[in-house]
């Protein structure tokens, strides 16, 4: 178990990008939204393709994984990101790749008792 604040909090952004589209998605997303998302405190931490090539013909299954340390900078971050209308922006300005999108908050479980210390 960690100490409060050392917790590190994972954020998991799965998108289905149209088939044909991944390669532009990604170039897009780390050109526009990554630099605002560090900008927030998160931390890249993996940028994952399925299956592990680009597509033509079918859709690819994008995972990108961010992270801070703490629920501090699990709340900063979802403030600072509630408040800008840029990103509202950005994901309609690319919904014509998209599929589907979802986030998932996750944590390692030995995290959890510390991260509900609040």
């Amino acid at each position: 178990m960690s100490e409060p604040g050392d917790e590190t909090i994972f954020y998991l952004d799965q998108i289905t990008v149209k088939p044909g589209q991944a390669k532009a998605f990604l170039d897009v997303y780390m050109r526009e939204y990554a630099p605002k998302a560090e900008a927030r405190g998160l931390q890249l931490a993996f940028r994952w393709l399925s299956p592990p090539l680009f597509l033509t013909e079918q859709s690819n299954q994008v995972f990108i994984i961010w992270k801070v340390q703490g629920v501090e900078a699990w709340w900063r971050a979802t403030r600072l990101r509630r408040g800008d209308p840029a990103l509202v922006r950005f994901w309609s300005d690319i919904a014509h790749m998209i599929v589907a999108r979802q986030r998932l908050y996750l944590a390692d479980v030995t995290d959890i008792e510390s991260l509900c210390d609040v």
